[in-house]
């Protein structure tokens, strides 16, 4: 697992959702971007993928973010919010760029 003190590590910028999840995905990325997963018989992906793309369609860059997350089997039986379940990617540190503002 990643720690995490969402009083000192998350930048006082992000004031949205939006930008919270753009941060996270970003972050997750940011540590485990060789890492795979098996999503499939026979089929891996990367666990997580993030990163800024521009698109023609709407002459924007988009923050395009996919991750694939494990849920403990937990889930099945017990009561909780959905995102209690999910296991974590890497004990990797947070960096401290994502920190700064």
């Amino acid at each position: 697992m990643t720690a995490l003190n969402i009083a000192t590590q998350i930048p006082s910028q992000i004031d949205t959702l939006e930008k919270l999840h753009a941060w996270t995905s970003l972050a997750l990325f940011a540590i485990n971007s060789d890492l795979t997963v098996i999503e499939g018989v026979g089929y891996t992906e990367r666990a997580a993928q993030a990163g800024n793309f521009w698109v023609a369609a709407d002459s924007r860059t988009r923050v395009i973010c996919r991750l694939s997350l494990a849920v403990s089997q937990d889930y099945l039986s017990a009561s909780g919010k959905p995102w209690t379940f999910v296991q974590p990617l890497s004990n990797t540190a947070l960096p401290a760029s994502f920190s700064a503002n």
